[in-house]
């Protein structure tokens, strides 16, 4: 006898057996023995302490690859910078990196900050926004509309500048975007209360950034695109459950961010067969 286990799509209780789903007809309902799992995963996850872990692990080993020194004349937003060498050796995307093909660090590059101040700003800001959105839309679309906002940002800063550029803050001005057109398309009282204040946010932080040097002022743009159009694609209401579809799509941009690392680690190695040596050298790792 076959344990019983959920259908990932409709959740009825039936054997694991199945290949197609009584209720529902999903096919491959057990996911080849993995549903469970992966319900249960997102079940628990909390994204956002996911998130602001790996990035401070990420800025730790940028500075550990070239120690900074600590000197406050060079201004506030200098203080534990790492040097460009190491966040080129982890991933920032833009210039160099961009010009000589490397694709992936339209992923890498939202894990990576430029100081200690970058890091301590951003990962306030993930903490109140990535948990308001996890609690209204679910831990799998918000890791999807993170993703895809931070995606979007830099690759409209890279095609607009090109500019080096590193940063959350990207993926952070996508989750305005995405919860004022939540707000928007939910409607009542709740829904155009939340559409007015993310609207406000951005405004007001865009302002704000205009008045600092060395922002990326095209990426926040494209981020805010990006995770209002994703919105698009949500539901209108909190609380939804989360499709099978999502979970996996959310998986799926974990490994491809994963394997985005890889390739940055092998490109800063030398060990890419495209490895030029000529963008090696403008990217400063020969």
């Amino acid at each position: 006898m076959s344990r019983a286990v959920l259908c990932t799509r409709c959740r009825q209780l039936i054997s694991g057996a199945e290949t197609r789903c009584p209720f529902c007809q999903a096919a491959q309902p057990n996911l080849g023995g993995a549903g469970p799992g992966l319900l249960a995963f997102f079940r628990d996850v909390q994204v956002t302490d996911g998130l602001v872990g790996l990035m401070g692990l990420l800025y730790a080993v940028s500075l550990a690859i070239d120690p900074p020194t600590f000197r406050f004349e060079d201004g506030l937003f200098a203080i534990g910078a790492p040097s460009s060498r190491a966040l080129s050796m982890l991933g920032m995307t833009g210039g160099p990196a961009w010009s000589c093909g490397q694709v992936w660090t339209l992923l890498t590059a939202t894990f990576l900050h430029g100081g200690l101040l970058h890091i301590l700003f951003n990962l306030s800001w993930l903490r109140q926004l990535g948990s308001l959105t996890q609690d209204l839309l679910g831990p799998a679309r918000f890791f999807v509309l993170f993703i895809v906002s931070g995606v979007s940002g830099f690759l409209l800063s890279n095609l607009v500048t090109n500019a080096p550029t590193i940063g959350a803050s990207c993926g952070l001005f996508g989750m305005y975007g995405a919860l004022m057109v939540f707000g928007k398309r939910r409607g009542g009282t709740l829904g155009a209360g939340l559409s007015r204040q993310m609207l406000s946010w951005a405004v007001s932080g865009f302002l704000f950034t205009l008045m600092m040097g060395n922002v990326n002022h095209m990426g926040h743009l494209g981020g805010f695109l990006g995770g209002a159009g994703a919105a698009f694609f949500m539901p209108k209401f909190e609380n939804v459950r989360e499709s099978r579809g999502v979970m996996l799509l959310a998986v799926a941009l974990g490994a491809l961010t994963l394997l985005a690392f890889v390739l940055s680690g092998l490109a800063s190695a030398g060990l890419l067969p495209s490895s030029n040596p000529l963008c090696a050298a403008a990217l400063g790792l020969r």
